[in-house]
């Protein structure tokens, strides 16, 4: 579609047309090099083949494409709403969220091939950088974020877990005015459920009552009193038919206003 509208602006005009980009993907810049479509992606590359001019950065990094986001990476996220990051090094973040640089490398690369806007280069080293709104960044990452849950065991017999938090429905209601279900929802991490080997107990199936539902998490944020998983994964895990209850959207609502302000 853009090598159509660029040879039609020629066509009409006579000249050649540039695209300029804020931010673009590796992906998108290797497809329209292929497609011969002349661009200025800012601060990365030039390419204007009429002209002879193919330019890129020194040091550039070679950023896989990507067009779905890592747990690991969705934690940083939330993490830096949370933290109300606005500028952060590669290295102060890996160490806010305990992880090595190496897996925050990971992370920022993850977040260029994404095309969000929040890593930017300054001479030998990567910043997180954001100048907006907690709201703005919310509505500009949800649309990549994930249900946070690997695994859901409904189970009929309550179990004793003394790490487990508080997930999905529970914690929901554990951060609003909302009445829990008559089970609780835990949450617990992949290490824990190999302890009581959830796989071999007695599940009940959807649509009947459960005793207990014991959630397994893709990652863990500490948040507040560690009684329930951080609010945002715990909206993320929601499903759709929850989510379709009036009170539980006033809910979500109520927790959005207390993360995301300002």
């Amino acid at each position: 579609m853009l090598r159509k509208q660029c040879a039609q602006l020629k066509k009409l005009t006579g000249l050649d047309s540039v695209l300029c980009l804020d931010n673009a993907r590796i992906y998108t810049k290797d497809k329209m090099l292929q497609e011969g479509i002349p661009f200025v992606a800012v601060k990365q590359q030039i390419y204007m083949p009429f002209l002879g001019v193919a330019l890129t950065q020194n040091g550039a990094r070679d950023v896989p494409y990507t067009d779905k986001i890592s747990f690991i990476t969705q934690k940083v996220l939330l993490t830096a709403i949370y933290k109300g990051w606005e500028t952060i090094t590669l290295t102060e973040a890996a160490k806010a969220i305990g992880m090595s640089k190496m897996s925050m490398t990971r992370c920022f690369d993850e977040l260029q091939a994404l095309g969000l806007p929040f890593v930017r280069s300054e001479t030998k080293s990567r910043k997180f950088i954001w100048e907006g709104s907690r709201r703005t960044f919310w509505d500009t990452v949800y649309p990549f974020l994930r249900n946070p849950v690997a695994r859901q065991y409904r189970l009929d017999k309550q179990l004793e877990i003394t790490s487990a938090k508080l997930g999905g429905m529970s914690a929901l209601c554990h951060y609003s005015m909302l009445a829990d279900e008559p089970y609780t929802v835990f949450a617990v991490s992949k290490g824990t459920v190999k302890e009581f080997e959830a796989s071999k107990l007695p599940l009940i199936p959807n649509g009947e009552a459960p005793r207990m539902v014991v959630q397994v998490m893709q990652y863990e944020i500490d948040f507040g009193d560690a009684v329930a998983v951080d609010p945002l994964s715990a909206i993320l895990s929601l499903t759709d038919a929850d989510r379709l209850d009036p009170r539980v959207g006033t809910a979500i609502e109520k927790i959005w206003e207390d993360c995301l302000r300002d």
